[in-house]
């Protein structure tokens, strides 16, 4: 798996490799790798998957960069355009050129083979489907910010929060909170008192999400002493 700094945002749930080879997008609700130095029959970017998760997606660009770059078949067109030459086909171009006018594809030998129809996109999951249009439309926004903010596993928290109604932002949004109280303590002292501000602060502004603290009347907790 590609080390996170290896990685950035574009926003929208988007992701780009450092050195620009690598697109992870979103794709009705599974993830899509497109890789901007390969191409497919057509001379448009390859896109590779769908993979599940956002996590899987990552680790499958490791896996790619195996497969040395292929030139785009417009890459030869675009330079005869710019010197005004016509190249000669080779044999074999000749080949996957007659193939192409007869609705058939040249197979690995070197023969001509019939054109299999292009897969299609790939179904939403069944969660996501099952669900009103605008929970579904709710479901995929909360997917996107969760993946803006590098959360691992963007889809199993908003199905949690939006399918089966658990406080799943929430929970995560605690244990962020408590994570960096933590991370930013100096003694165990501090970190106590850290944790304890930071749960009472009771929000969490990058996730857009809001808790509160009761005892079993229901009554607000706003404040503890940790003094010793």
């Amino acid at each position: 798996m590609p080390r996170e700094d290896s990685l950035k945002r574009l926003g929208g749930g988007r992701w780009e490799t450092r050195d620009g080879r690598f697109t992870i997008e979103p794709q009705s609700g599974t993830w899509v790798v497109v890789d901007n130095t390969q191409t497919d029959e057509l001379g448009l970017p390859l896109v590779r998957g769908p993979f599940a998760s956002l996590t899987a997606a990552k680790e499958a660009i490791e896996g790619a960069r195996d497969s040395g770059p292929l030139e785009s078949p417009l890459a030869q067109r675009l330079e005869q355009a710019r010197t005004g030459k016509k190249a000669v086909a080779a044999p074999a171009t000749r080949r996957r050129a007659a193939a192409n006018r007869s609705g058939e594809r040249e197979s690995p030998s070197g023969t001509a083979a019939t054109e299999r129809p292009a897969p299609r996109a790939p179904e939403e999951p069944k969660w996501l489907r099952e669900m009103s249009p605008a929970d579904r439309r709710r479901a995929r926004e909360l997917i996107g910010r969760l993946a803006d903010l590098d959360v691992a596993d963007p889809e199993a928290v908003a199905r949690a929060e939006i399918a089966r109604d658990q406080p799943a932002v929430a929970r995560l949004a605690l244990e962020r909170t408590i994570r960096q109280a933590i991370a930013s303590a100096s003694d165990p002292a501090s970190a106590g008192r850290a944790v304890a501000d930071a749960i009472l602060r009771g929000k969490d502004n990058a996730l857009a999400v809001r808790w509160q603290i009761v005892d079993e009347r229901g009554r607000r907790i706003d404040e503890l002493d940790l003094s010793e």
